[in-house]
């Protein structure tokens, strides 16, 4: 699935006091319950560079003070709050285009998503060009995705889960680096950001039937 324009732009531009506004727990007159999403969980892992002008780089970071797992952990951050918005924005594109209010509290259904996310990296060419040494290869993703819909009372309607594999994420990377030393060209972290992205939208196709409008209807008044 992919959404329109309009459901991303009005997504994007949803403020608190429509939330407050659709709180009691029906909406208007298409009568869609009322869902609060949870931030999601997110655990995920990620490459660091083990050799190369990338390793010197870090190594000489690490030597101003910042210890490897310090950085390690500051791409970590990175990369998950680069998930979270991108999960974020898409669910309420979605629920939008559904006519689901989203509400910043207790909803007559509330969701929980949670990420496990492994990022690979597959080295497929390793070679020298002129002055420089060129790496290609391609980022994978692997892991699970889960998500629970409960009720006002707490109780648990629906349970999902996707194996991440399954949905075949794969982006191409390269680094081209000067064999003299010196600074490398690496566009690593976007194409782990555009596998990131792309498995965000795999995910909505796979789920687009368990939590369209009527599904959660059904749901509640079930």
């Amino acid at each position: 699935m992919r959404f329109t324009a309009r459901g991303l732009i009005v997504a994007g531009l949803l403020t608190f006091s429509s939330a407050i506004a659709a709180q009691a727990g029906f909406s208007g007159d298409e009568q869609n319950p009322t869902l609060h999403i949870v931030p999601t969980e997110i655990a995920m892992d990620v490459p660091m560079p083990v050799s190369g002008a990338n390793l010197t780089a870090l190594l000489a970071r690490a030597d101003n003070g910042a210890s490897l797992s310090d950085l390690k952990e500051a791409a970590l951050r990175k990369y998950r709050r680069h998930l979270r918005d991108r999960l974020s924005l898409q669910l309420n594109a979605f629920f939008t285009d559904e006519a689901v209010p989203l509400v910043a509290r207790e909803g007559l259904l509330t969701l929980q998503n949670r990420l496990d996310i492994k990022v690979i990296k597959h080295l497929s060419n390793l070679k020298n060009e002129g002055d420089y040494e060129l790496e290609r290869g391609t980022v994978e993703l692997k892991g699970r995705y889960y998500h629970r819909l409960r009720d006002v009372a707490g109780r648990t309607l629906r349970e999902y889960n996707l194996d991440i594999a399954d949905l075949g994420v794969r982006e191409e990377y390269r680094v081209r680096k000067p064999r003299s030393g010196g600074t490398a060209e690496d566009n690593t972290e976007e194409a782990i950001k555009l596998a990131l992205s792309g498995m965000v939208e795999e995910i909505l196709d796979e789920i687009d039937g368990e939590l369209d409008a009527g599904e959660l209807e059904d749901l509640v008044s079930g």
